[in-house]
């Protein structure tokens, strides 16, 4: 029973770091096209 909770924390505390770096990798995409945008109109 113990390695079912321990296994089920686990996968929890992984799904939120997956989420996490998803979360981060849209917010870098968008900073990326903010980026290109406007070094598009300096040049």
């Amino acid at each position: 029973m113990e390695t079912l909770r321990l296994s089920r924390a686990t996968h929890q505390l992984l799904e939120r770091g997956v989420e996490a770096l998803e979360k981060i990798g849209r917010e870098l995409e968008r900073y990326n096209d903010r980026q290109e945008q406007t070094d598009g109109t300096d040049s």
